[in-house]
């Protein structure tokens, strides 16, 4: 009696190249209004995104013959380490490009050059029949991929400690950074490197090709989540974004840099900027950023803090001052982008 399971992983692996194709299509063409203005700053990482998808493309030999036990070593490559390795691509194309951070880029390069030859020589070895996958080849594998979830795992700590950084103290509205949807990734990527594991030390045909539906799934749910830009600042602002040198430092007592610090964000009404930044305040009061840190923290119990419960003030005077306004107009007048940004501040300062 002839196996069954050999044909339903050829099915679940042509769902996924199905979806893949689909969903790179998706994520290429379709680009909201007036996003597609700029699709840099409001899709980052997007031809990244396309590349990785496109890549299933590789599993065509194990679609076409599933029964075959270098079609299915293929199959095993693809997910472990190459899956791994789009993980941390797609980590840093990402996030990177929201932080305006590219270093990863070269690094990357090198890491990918073998899992590149470790992809192409089970690819041919699919294609040619009788070729046998030798026992050093699969232990290199092994090392591969020890050394990709090192790297992939690095790469998640880089973006949860960029979504700490945006959660705390260094800038004042929780919504500049996609802080939920770095942390739900991260969660995503944790259990898929744990199934790529799994399928890997196992060998289980069964197990791979459940892993191949949820792979499906998650593409498609990544991709309805990201079809709307998580960038908040509003287009045509998009260039306020980039880094601006620093003034020079100035030596002054404390006193001093409190009163420029007043005056730069109550007086001259910096914090209804929903996009104020520390760094901001640093560079339009002359002084570094790390000792204005610090005395917002000594001062004021942080950043974040002081503004918000400024933005928080001015929301209450406008409800007094235009009594027929709404909860809205309020919110955006005093440097609040959103309904949610608000409530989240309030719960954070239990207000």
């Amino acid at each position: 009696m002839v196996s069954s399971v050999p044909y339903f992983c050829g099915i679940s692996a042509t769902v996924f190249v199905a979806v893949s194709l689909a969903m790179a299509a998706i994520r290429w063409f379709h680009l909201c209004r007036p996003y597609d203005r700029n699709p840099r700053y409001y899709y980052p990482g997007r031809p990244f995104v396309v590349s990785v998808m496109l890549g299933a493309l590789a599993l065509i030999p194990y679609i076409c013959a599933p029964e075959s036990e270098d079609a299915w070593f293929l199959a095993r490559v693809f997910f472990f380490p190459v899956t791994l390795y789009d993980f941390t691509i797609l980590l840093y194309a990402y996030f990177g490009s929201v932080m305006q951070w590219k270093k990863w880029r070269w690094p990357m390069i090198v890491i990918g050059f073998p899992v590149l030859v470790a992809l192409v020589a089970s690819f041919v070895l699919a294609l040619v029949p009788g070729e046998q996958t030798s026992a050093p080849f699969v232990w290199g594998l092994y090392a591969l991929g020890l050394m990709i979830t090192v790297v992939c795992f690095a790469a998640m700590r880089i973006v949860l400690r960029w979504a700490k950084q945006f959660d705390e103290d260094d800038y004042s509205n929780p919504a500049d950074f996609p802080v939920i949807f770095a942390r739900r990734w991260v969660v995503m990527i944790v259990v898929n490197t744990s199934l790529c594991w799994t399928v890997a030390i196992t060998a289980n045909r069964m197990l791979l090709a459940f892993q191949m539906l949820l792979f499906a799934v998650s593409l498609v749910l990544f991709i309805l989540t990201a079809l709307h830009p998580r960038r908040n600042r509003p287009v045509g602002e998009e260039e306020e974004a980039e880094d601006v040198p620093a003034k020079p430092v100035k030596k002054a007592t404390s006193a001093k840099i409190l009163a420029v610090i007043d005056t730069v964000v109550v007086k001259q009404e910096a914090y209804l900027d929903p996009h104020l930044t520390i760094q901001d305040v640093a560079d339009r009061s002359g002084y570094s950023r790390s000792h204005i840190a610090g005395l917002f923290k000594q001062e004021f119990g942080g950043f974040f803090t002081y503004v918000n419960r400024l933005r928080l003030q001015h929301v209450e005077s406008y409800l007094q001052e235009y009594p027929t306004a709404s909860l809205q107009e309020a919110l955006e007048a005093s440097g609040f982008n959103s309904r949610q940004a608000y409530y989240a501040v309030k719960a954070r300062l239990g207000e």
